[in-house]
């Protein structure tokens, strides 16, 4: 296993719930082991007008070489609803991973070049590399220093609280968003022993229907570990459940309410009782 660092990027529908989807997806492949994680960082784009970021790195140790662990962030990225497009080169995205440093050498070829060769000239791929990997200081930290050292850390006021005893589950998440609260509050145990798959669903934005797709993936043997959605605007969520195929149909009474939140935009209550038929 070798270590590798991996910049991650999102300024499109639940913002934090994909970089923590990001982290799992990769977490649960056999060959990554993603052993620590930067903090979050809230940057302005480059290029055409655009919402603002929010940017952070993980640290992997991994047996897969440069170009293999190219592909599988590629891959990741389109389970997480990325769509590339070559005329958007820096419009808005859902989300975006960067094979930003790998300790087994420089990496050039015609997909890809190791370290970025942009990495010293941004602050918001830099400063979360030095996060989770302080032992390269010594080689970037003065380039950091003199591109204005970090950005401002994301101030996550956000407030989760999950509880599980055994087929119940409880969720309270005030969040920045109801579409974040809503992919926040469906994160629930993780399978291990399993292959994860991902199902992508198009929601009509409200909480019954939110609660009607889990209700619905429970049923046909889907077990959700973590939920990310991609895109969001007044008629359409485009949303991702990330899991496992258990093949034993779940009955569950799932019911999400939505309230004003107390510190945050939007508070989310989510109630799930399994049983297995």
């Amino acid at each position: 296993m070798s270590l590798a660092i991996v910049g991650v990027g999102t300024n499109l529908g639940a913002r934090e719930a994909v970089i923590l989807g990001a982290r799992d997806l990769l977490d649960a492949r056999p060959e990554i082991d993603v052993v620590r994680t930067s903090t979050i960082y809230e940057t302005e784009p480059l290029g055409p007008p655009q919402g603002p970021y929010l940017n952070a790195a993980f640290r992997l140790e991994t047996s897969l070489p440069p170009p293999e662990l190219l592909r599988a962030l590629l891959r990741t990225e389109r389970r997480l609803g990325r769509k590339r497009s070559p005329d958007q080169r820096w419009g808005p995205r859902s989300v975006d991973l960067d094979l930003l440093w790998d300790a087994r050498g420089a990496h050039a070829g015609e997909a890809l070049v190791v370290p970025h060769p942009e990495l010293e000239n941004r602050a918001f791929a830099l400063g979360p590399t030095l996060d989770v990997a302080p032992e390269l200081d010594e080689s970037f930290g003065e380039a950091l220093a003199r591109i204005g050292g970090r950005p401002d850390p994301w101030i996550r006021g956000a407030i989760v609280k999950t509880k599980h005893e055994g087929a119940r589950i409880r969720a309270d998440v005030e969040a920045d968003s109801l579409v974040e609260a809503c992919a926040l509050c469906a994160s629930f145990p993780q399978q291990q022993d399993r292959p994860w798959s991902t199902r992508h669903v198009s929601i009509k934005p409200s909480p019954d229907r939110f609660a009607k797709v889990l209700r619905e993936l429970f049923r046909t043997g889907f077990s959700v570990c973590c939920t990310t959605i991609s895109h969001c605007s007044k008629s359409q969520w485009v949303a991702q459940f990330h899991g496992v195929n258990m093949g034993i149909p779940i009955e569950a009474d799932v019911r999400l309410e939505t309230t004003a939140g107390v510190h945050r935009e939007a508070r989310a209550r989510l109630s799930v009782n399994r049983a297995s038929s």
